[in-house]
């Protein structure tokens, strides 16, 4: 049998480390689960969507999001960007940048055919029936560019 002989203050400087790494460990666990939307990204739940998506008078880019995918957590950063580059822009008025937790609300999801995570669709003024689906690289120039494109 080994016999460690160490001071109170070696063993208190052992415990404090072994505590420091395991809430690092756990903090950097649940900060990658979980997601937090910027304030210009409107939030949708079942009962907002309609009201929100399909407003006549707003271009609307809904992103379908679940918190376990890691796509989603980049692409909730990258619609936070988004968000931020539209609103310096001059349709800032009529554009709005949507996301909707797919896990959270699936019915939502389910009526309009979302199927894979993350999904954005793009629901112009003129066509809410059927909307723009951006298939591209998730890279801010392109989503403005197709943004800009289609609106």
């Amino acid at each position: 049998m080994i016999s460690l002989h160490l001071s109170s203050h070696s063993l208190m400087h052992v415990l404090l480390s072994f505590l420091l790494l395991c809430s690092g460990v756990v903090m950097g666990y649940y900060a990658d689960v979980d997601y937090e939307v910027p304030s210009r990204v409107v939030q949708l739940t079942d009962a907002t969507f309609d009201t929100i998506v399909m407003d006549p008078t707003k271009d609307v880019f809904v992103l379908y999001c679940v918190t376990w995918s890691r796509h989603c957590r980049s692409a909730v950063k990258l619609w936070a960007d988004l968000s931020i580059s539209q609103f310096k822009r001059p349709t800032a008025d009529t554009f709005v940048a949507a996301l909707i937790d797919a896990e959270a609300f699936p019915e939502t999801a389910k009526r309009m055919g979302v199927k894979s995570y993350p999904t954005m669709l793009f629901y112009t003024r003129l066509e809410k029936a059927t909307p723009l689906e951006y298939n591209g690289q998730g890279l801010l120039p392109l989503l403005d560019s197709f943004v800009f494109q289609n609106s």
